[in-house]
């Protein structure tokens, strides 16, 4: 379908802006452009509860933010592992998106900072996002949620990271993963690729073609580590025993057809997988909910989700 009227002013703001794109961009730079996001995604949602705690890494701890919107309750436990193509974002630029997510998922949602590239290559990210799982999970009940409850959840390289935190967790036999949530994510290297819709969207719709090669020759150190399945999960031999997933795509959309293919393998696996394509929609508009309508219903697609996988 046509390109979505809001993301068509959201563009063209962007536009008018005339920021160089990402891969033309110094890391800092890229930095700051990222926390400018924080404009476009609304007023924060009032939560009932908000919380930081540290997480045991394995170089050290990890700060954690907790959004606990009904305590007492005892819901799920979200683990969300925040997108920036492992290079940018944090948990503070974060915050309105996630505070959005706890509410609309009833969820006490965990939004865990992990080492960025390139100062921390593949495969430290990939390994702190496993270790600020097993610990959140192995904490759960310490942080007002159901420990027998577990989801993973991240968008863009974020949903790269939930991916391969699910890997993991089933071939390292912890922590205990009931559903995984992958919005928009990276599942194959981004240099060589022959999905369509690299060709399709390489331009004009914020992520761009040359963006992910920027991002990708930012966290792996050569070709053959960007094949690894820890890396590219798409990659893996067998995606078989691991926790149901929901897989979110957007029409515009670089990484659209890596996301679909993600989904198709894990069918083919025996995986339960409920794809959520967004016609009309660009990369990542979870982030955009002061400028697109769309995000609220992705918003809800998650937490109907969430309410059938658990019966809630």
């Amino acid at each position: 379908m046509p390109l979505d009227p809001q993301v068509q002013a959201f563009l063209a703001g962007m536009e008018e802006q005339g920021l160089p794109p990402f891969e033309e961009m110094s890391v800092p730079m890229a930095r700051d452009v990222m926390g400018g996001f924080r404009d476009v995604q609304g007023d924060p949602e009032p939560v009932a509860e908000v919380t930081n705690v540290l997480a045991t890494g394995p170089a050290g701890k990890l700060p954690v933010r907790v959004y606990d919107p009904a305590p007492g309750t005892a819901p799920p436990l979200m683990i969300f592992i925040h997108g920036g193509g492992w290079v940018i974002g944090n948990v503070e630029g974060y915050d309105k998106p996630c505070r959005a997510l706890a509410n609309a998922a009833r969820c006490v949602v965990a939004s865990v900072e992990y080492r960025l590239s390139p100062e921390t290559k593949y495969p430290g990210p990939a390994e702190d996002a496993y270790a600020a799982a097993l610990w959140l999970a192995g904490h759960a009940a310490e942080l007002g949620a159901d420990p027998r409850r577990v989801i993973v959840a991240g968008d863009s390289a974020g949903g790269n990271l939930a991916a391969v935190v699910s890997l993991m967790a089933r071939d390292r036999g912890a922590p205990r993963i009931d559903q995984q949530i992958l919005l928009f994510p990276v599942t194959a290297p981004a240099r060589g690729t022959t999905f369509p819709s690299y060709e399709e969207n390489a331009d004009g719709y914020m992520l761009t073609r040359g963006a992910m090669e920027w991002f990708w020759d930012h966290y792996v150190s050569s070709a053959e580590q960007a094949r690894e399945p820890y890396a590219s999960p798409l990659h893996a031999k067998d995606l078989s025993g691991l926790p149901p997933a929901v897989v979110a795509t957007a029409e515009y959309d670089p990484l659209r057809d890596e996301g679909r293919a993600y989904a198709e393998r894990l069918a083919e696996a025996g995986v339960p997988v409920t794809p959520l394509p967004y016609d009309g929609m660009i990369h990542d508009f979870f982030l955009m909910g002061a400028a697109l309508d769309r995000t609220r219903r992705l918003l809800s697609d998650i937490g109907d989700q969430v309410g059938k996988r658990f019966g809630s």
